[in-house]
């Protein structure tokens, strides 16, 4: 089996020519958390059309009497749900039924459709590791089909991540990308400087001081494979170093780099008790951003969506309390990591035009402009950095303008949550005071390693 490269070489220099060129304008104020979800599944239609446009004549919409079924995470439910789908089901007259899922419940549930052929449901939610473990189970190839003038208008470092042996099997609808916020208020209390630390020894100074009365100054998300894993790398892409070798076959933790950052999360938890250890219960970023929008926490890394989240008094304590700029890094001046998502094709559906014309429409204008306004994330059409509307609405997104410079690969494959699960269990155990960070990377090395070895040789690579 040929390597899946994704996202792991993609140059930047297109990202950074049309968003570093739209908004380098804007303030580079912003931070705070992603939109609250349901406690459970749901499955319900398309909500009322709140956001819809003046309805054209019934002649004119091409899938009238005809039904799309999505089935996506829960934290697209009041962007995707309440906004897009109106404007879709009035463009097209087609009837949307909508079922979202917690988001970590994708893998386990994809593994089922795939192996039933199931074609219950249109179109699936994705990212870049969803796409590597079903881009020939359960995804249809869109290489073909997806037009291509539309996908030239996209950006395409999220294409590339979306992308598997070659053939595209998601179509991206953002660009989004973990960024520095604080708290302006705890930074001035603390007799902090009004600005983002630009190294990890400054992280440790400034966090010091804001942990002060029993605070903790951030916090880490760190309780699942996945958030481990993410939380693992959005550090570890500071040190310029590779987690996984480009072909996908070798871990490299048990490195300088590896004892680098796990020392890193060591220091913040057990030595200095500046990284709040409920962190190693969370495993979702909505409920890191919760935190800090009710002004528990003084900085944290997360995604530029929190920016908005944090300017809506409805839930939110820290509103115009709160700026962005890049993660301070541990040998380069920064790193992250990416959390590029779009839609999928069910290469079982029976209603595949259908279900092409809702990805075109994840990707146009009005869309896309939502992206950016409503839901506060970098979207991945290029034209919509230079909408005024956005600029105005996302001055968050001169912060991405800068991050977008330093390394933010995800290593999306086949193994990405079995390789997380390693990280998750050794991290935890090193961080409730058990092995020391030496032995913890060299523990994450041996288990992890037999992952990838058992994968390659059941893949035949």
């Amino acid at each position: 089996m040929s390597e899946q490269k994704s996202g792991q070489s993609l140059s930047r220099r297109g990202f950074l020519k049309y968003l570093g060129g739209a908004i380098a304008v804007a303030a580079v104020t912003s931070a705070c958390g992603q939109t609250a979800a349901p406690a459970a599944p749901t499955t319900a239609p398309a909500a009322p059309a709140a956001a819809a446009t003046t309805a054209p004549a019934a002649a004119s919409k091409p899938f009238a009497g005809k039904e799309l079924n999505l089935y996506v995470g829960n934290h697209w439910d009041a962007n995707v749900r309440d906004l897009w789908v109106p404007l879709f089901q009035d463009k097209t007259g087609a009837k949307v039924n909508y079922t979202s899922i917690g988001s970590g419940d994708a893998d386990a549930k994809y593994a089922v459709f795939a192996a039933s052929q199931d074609s219950s449901q249109d179109i699936f939610y994705a990212w870049e590791t969803l796409v590597a473990k079903y881009a020939r189970t359960l995804f249809e190839d869109l290489t073909p089909s997806f037009k291509k003038d539309v996908l030239a208008g996209v950006n395409d470092v999220p294409v590339k991540s979306m992308t598997f042996l070659g053939k595209l099997y998601t179509i991206p609808f953002d660009s989004n990308m973990a960024i520095f916020m604080w708290n302006t208020d705890l930074y001035k209390a603390a007799g902090l400087p009004d600005k983002a630390p630009e190294s990890w020894t400054e992280f440790a100074d400034f966090s010091k001081k804001l942990a002060t009365g029993g605070n903790f100054a951030t916090l880490f998300t760190l309780g699942d494979a996945n958030s481990s894993f993410f939380t693992f790398l959005t550090l570890f892409n500071s040190t310029g170093a590779e987690v996984i070798s480009q072909d996908l076959k070798k871990i490299q933790v048990d490195t300088p780099e590896g004892l680098l950052a796990m020392q890193a999360f060591y220091d913040g938890v057990v030595k200095d008790k500046y990284i709040d250890p409920a962190g190693l219960t969370i495993n979702s970023s909505i409920e890191q951003g919760k935190v800090f929008r009710g002004g528990k926490i003084g900085h944290y890394f997360a995604f530029p969506n929190h920016y908005t989240l944090a300017q809506d008094p409805t839930q939110s304590q820290v509103v115009g309390k709160c700026k962005t700029g890049i993660i301070p890094g541990l040998k380069l001046r920064s790193g992250s990591g990416n959390g590029f998502e779009g839609c999928a094709i069910n290469k079982y559906s029976k209603n595949k035009e259908l279900a092409m014309a809702w990805l075109e429409h994840t990707v146009s204008p009005e869309v896309q402009k939502l992206v950016g306004t409503k839901w506060g994330r970098p979207p991945s059409l290029k034209s919509a950095f230079s909408d005024p509307d956005v600029q105005k609405a996302a001055p968050q997104f001169a912060a991405v303008a800068e991050q977008v410079k330093y390394p933010a690969r995800r290593y999306g494959s086949p193994f990405y949550v079995d390789v997380g699960q390693v990280f998750n269990d050794e991290m935890n155990k090193m961080l409730k005071g058990g092995p020391s960070p030496k032995d913890t990377a060299a523990n994450v090395q041996k288990l992890a390693q037999k992952i990838i070895d058992d994968y390659w040789a059941k893949a035949g690579g």
